[in-house]
């Protein structure tokens, strides 16, 4: 019974999810592609303390940036440093995103590095100061809900970092983050301002559209290289749109078999979600 249910699950969580294997992926990845998107791919799954776990998903991102070189995909890969080994040991992932950073740029590719919980933000970005050094290629994430974030952003600008501004969706408490949806996209749209006055090669990822509609006319005071993006399945008439009024725009692909927890957490955003699903299981 469970076994169908994850099946029926899976069946609707498509919509989000880019397959549960590398294949698939870049299977959804031309599909964007071909509708003038370019992708961040990313394979599910964090906070490993598994030793070998963490190599396997390594191993997944060497053959990820080979297989995106070798079918001509408009993209790069998206990491979570607690895939490769943060938890574990801080030398030994320092050395494997220095070689996935080094393998992308060889072969022409951007290199992102997500943001994860709030205590790993100080860890994420060291390791990516250091990285930015060699590699002009890599980027990172910073998350507007948490409060230390223009200090962060000052500092990654200063630097000439590359710089992907997401809203954050961890859990956390109130002294660190701002505790409402207001408040998060008032911080999100200060330091959005400060990307566009300051910033150069940068994403405003958010489905937004009063943020988005802001960036539209930053944009057009600030000339500027920066683009979209958005979660796969989210807003696709929205990215379209934007595709057809010249702006770049990257769909986020996830996939892997951690697939379950993604979905749900994506199912209870929205209630709407949970009617389509309602309808795609009868």
């Amino acid at each position: 019974m469970v076994d169908l249910r994850n099946r029926l699950l899976f069946r609707f969580a498509k919509k989000w999810i880019a397959g549960r294997e590398m294949a698939g992926a870049i299977m959804a990845a031309k599909e964007a592609n071909s509708e003038g998107k370019s992708v961040l791919l990313n394979r599910l799954g964090e906070d490993i303390t598994d030793f070998d776990l963490t190599q396997k998903h390594f191993n997944e991102y060497l053959a990820l940036e080979d297989s995106i070189n070798q079918n001509d995909i408009k993209g790069c890969v998206s990491i979570k440093l607690t895939q490769l080994g943060l938890l574990l040991d801080q030398n030994l992932v320092r050395a494997r995103v220095e070689k996935l950073a080094g393998k992308a740029e060889a072969l022409g590719q951007l290199f992102w590095i997500d943001m994860e919980g709030s205590a790993l933000t100080s860890k994420t970005l060291k390791l990516y100061a250091d990285i930015f050094k060699r590699h002009k290629n890599a980027g990172v994430a910073i998350q507007a809900y948490l409060r230390r974030s223009e200090d962060d952003l000052d500092e990654l600008l200063e630097m000439g970092g590359r710089i992907r501004l997401v809203k954050g969706a961890y859990s956390e408490p109130h002294r660190l983050v701002y505790p409402d949806r207001r408040e998060i996209a008032e911080n999100y749209s200060k330091l959005m301002k400060i990307l566009f006055e300051r910033g150069e090669h940068f994403t405003i990822a958010t489905h937004d559209s009063k943020l988005i509609d802001a960036a539209k006319r930053l944009s057009v005071s600030h000339r500027v290289d920066f683009q979209f993006a958005m979660l796969r399945g989210i807003r696709d008439d929205l990215k379209l749109k934007l595709i057809n009024s010249g702006y770049q725009v990257s769909d986020y692909l996830p996939f892997g078999d951690e697939w379950y927890s993604y979905a749900v957490r994506r199912i209870r955003e929205h209630p709407s979600n949970m009617l389509l699903l309602a309808r795609s299981l009868i």
